[in-house]
């Protein structure tokens, strides 16, 4: 079948698949439903976002969470065919009609949270999940404790998503020596592993990266540096166990890192490239060895 034709077929489904969602009898409240005249799939995409909670009552709707939740993940959906733009004034508006509910609005945020927030999200997006994390610990009707660790998580996002600057921290490297780790580095790419050595997964992950024979040239070439992190204090613990990794690795413990960078579990893996910025980050060990395969 000829590629192009196949392509305006996915298309003209993704499109029909939007006025379909608009039209189901069996939603918690009537979805909008997109003008023919709007064509293509973001525009279409954008006006049902625009649109979605018109016809929702929020002084109502809570009442079934669990329908609510519903809802809630259809709108999520729809956001990776939609203009950035748009998303973010859809996803605000919605809060701000929830400023004074801060119950239903700390719901939506553990929702939010689950939904593109965590490792078994169908769609991940530290852009879109932060203004949640930032209408909850700015909201005085929510209990202080549950809104310190939404500030914590706000600043964290903040200052660690794809895209920014990677963020320095204090470590303790093997050898017992306080140092900083900068990502100003003569290396093209950077791999930041946070890993505990009494995890099987991160050992696992550890000895898969150490493995790959195209990782290892790169990092005898200065193409590349692993630099293998465990979020907490540089025991006597995890010095004994941080000496069976790899001699050109830099290894290090830091009881701040978990602070500044969003490291929910490990094993996880950063990338940063050459201009010291987040490429990637939160990948598991077969993203990442699929990406140096690549490089």
């Amino acid at each position: 079948m000829d590629k192009r034709f196949l392509a305006l077929i996915l298309f003209i489904v993704s499109c029909a698949g939007l006025t379909a969602s608009a039209q189901q009898t069996a939603t918690y409240f009537p979805y909008p439903i997109v003008p023919d005249s709007i064509s293509t799939l973001q525009a279409r995409t954008d006006y049902l976002l625009e649109h979605f909670w018109d016809f929702c009552d929020f002084k109502k709707a809570f009442s079934s969470r669990q329908k609510m939740a519903g809802a809630f993940k259809d709108y999520l959906s729809f956001m990776p065919h939609a203009s950035a733009r748009q998303a973010h004034r859809s996803v605000a508006k919605l809060l701000k009609s929830l400023d004074k509910q801060p119950d239903d609005l700390l719901f939506l945020a553990r929702k939010a949270e689950e939904y593109i927030h965590s490792d078994t999200s169908d769609i991940y997006s530290d852009e879109l999940y932060l203004p949640f994390a930032v209408a909850v610990s700015s909201n005085k009707r929510i209990e202080k404790a549950i809104r310190d660790r939404y500030t914590l998580q706000a600043r964290i996002l903040s200052g660690s998503q794809t895209g920014m600057p990677a963020p320095s921290f204090a470590y303790t490297d093997r050898s017992g020596v306080n140092a900083i780790f900068s990502p100003d580095s003569t290396a093209e790419v950077t791999i930041l592993f946070f890993n505990d050595p009494d995890c099987m997964d991160c050992t696992i992950a550890r000895s898969r990266l150490n493995a790959d024979i195209r990782a290892s040239n790169f990092i005898k070439e200065g193409v590349m540096r692993v630099v293998a992190i465990t979020p907490g204090e540089a025991d006597e613990n995890w010095k004994q166990m941080a000496e069976s990794y790899p001699e050109s690795w830099i290894v290090g413990a830091s009881s701040e890192v978990d602070e500044i960078y969003d490291i929910p579990t490990t094993p996880t893996f950063y990338v940063i490239d050459d201009e010291h910025k987040i490429a990637l980050k939160r990948i598991d060990i077969n993203t990442l060895l699929n990406l140096i395969s690549r490089l």
